[in-house]
This record gives C-alpha cells, sequence and structure tokens, in this order.
C-alpha cells in the first residue's frame, strides 16, 4: 500500500486509511469501511451497555447475507447470536455483485423483536425497498421472526437533498435509533436527523476517528 494512503485508525475489524478520511470532506458517497467503523464503534463503545440486545452488522456481512446460496448464511449468522437480540441493524447496499464492490444507495434495515418487525429507513425512499425486503426474507429464520406473513415497513425517513449524502444518513439514523431503543431518547428521528446535522455529521466522524485513534494508539 502506497504510503500516502496509510492507515489511520485499526479498530477491532475495522481498518479505516487516509484515502478512507477523504471521503468525509464531501462531496463524496461513504464507502463500505466508514460504515463498518461506526456500527463496530457504536456496539462495542458508544452502545455497549446494550451489547446483550443489540447486533449491528456491517455492509460486508450484509452484502454476503443478500448475495449468497441460503445453505451458506448460517455459519456467518450463528456466531451473532441473532435469535438473543432485540434490535438487529444492517446497511443495505443496492450493489448486485457478488465479488466486487459498488453500489450507489445506502439504506438501513432494523429487525425489532418485541414486536417481530423489520423496518426500512431509506434517504432516498424506494430505492432500496426490493433489496431491503429480499434481505429481510433471508434473515426472517435466523432471528426466528414468526414464519408466514412477514412484517416489513417502509418507514417515514429524513431525505437526502443530494446524491451522495446516503451513507451519512444511515450512520446518524442508525445513531439515533439506538439511543431511542436502548436509551429511552425520544425526540423523533425527523426532528434530529436532517440536511443540516448529516453535513455537520462527517465532521463529527472524522473527529471521532481520529480520537479512537489516539485512545487506541492506531
Amino acid at each position: 500500500m502506497a504510503e500516502e494512503d496509510e492507515i489511520v485508525l485499526s479498530f477491532n475489524d475495522s481498518i479505516i486509511r487516509k484515502s478512507d478520511m477523504q471521503l468525509l470532506d464531501g462531496p463524496y458517497w461513504l464507502n463500505d469501511r466508514l460504515i463498518e467503523f461506526c456500527f463496530e464503534y457504536f456496539e462495542k463503545e458508544q452502545f455497549n451497555h446494550s451489547a446483550d440486545k443489540l447486533c449491528l452488522i456491517g455492509p460486508d456481512v450484509t452484502q454476503f447475507i443478500k448475495l449468497a446460496p441460503a445453505e451458506e448464511i448460517a455459519p456467518f449468522l450463528e456466531p451473532l447470536n441473532l435469535p438473543e437480540k432485540q434490535f438487529i441493524f444492517l446497511a443495505v447496499n443496492d450493489n448486485q455483485s457478488s465479488d466486487k464492490a459498488g453500489g450507489t444507495h445506502w439504506s438501513l434495515l432494523v429487525y425489532i423483536r418485541n414486536i417481530q418487525e423489520f423496518r426500512h429507513y431509506d434517504s432516498q425512499k424506494g430505492s432500496n425497498t426490493e433489496e431491503a425486503r429480499n434481505l429481510a426474507y433471508k434473515l426472517q429464520p435466523y432471528v426466528h421472526a414468526p414464519m408466514g406473513r412477514m412484517k416489513f415497513l417502509e418507514q417515514d425517513s429524513p431525505q437526502q437533498q443530494n446524491g451522495y449524502d446516503c451513507g451519512v444518513f444511515v450512520i446518524a439514523t442508525t445513531e439515533h435509533l439506538c439511543k431511542e431503543l436502548c436509551e429511552g431518547y425520544n425526540i423523533s428521528l425527523m426532528d434530529m436527523v436532517n440536511s443540516s446535522s448529516v453535513s455537520k455529521k462527517r465532521q463529527q466522524l472524522k473527529e471521532l476517528i481520529h480520537h479512537t485513534a489516539r485512545e487506541y494508539g492506531s
């Protein structure tokens, strides 16, 4: 790897390089490595008090679940103890290739056990509906959701005003819902996540990555 694309942060299974950080300057689409880091940070640090009931599945595993044959999925999901989790988050990408990165849009799929419901949050409403619905069907037996008529709902979600902020909306929406579901936060998603807060979130993520790198000696 060229020196100019040096590693900025190594955190559990996440590696963030200088080129990834540059995507946060905008106006750029976020890649899977940045979303993977945020999901890991939320689960292992910010919301680790709820680790027994919370599972955030990053983009790579989500993409595998979406595209792999059903019989190959179980070995990847069993270690996650999904039947024990109350809230399961997945970053959904519209990429249909199993062997290379890509895609043009991110959205968020959440399973909430106590109401036995999959909820889809899409900042470009309707763009990832089929991808998210198909993913929910594949996940249904592994989360022990009731068989038969699956509850899949498109949620009212904050909407992006450009073609590149979908990944930041996924991160901001995930953080907000974790606060709501795990900490009783009672300010609505629509009031807290918007184009202005998402623009600020890019700088906040840069600061979080640098702070985590200092804390973990990366």
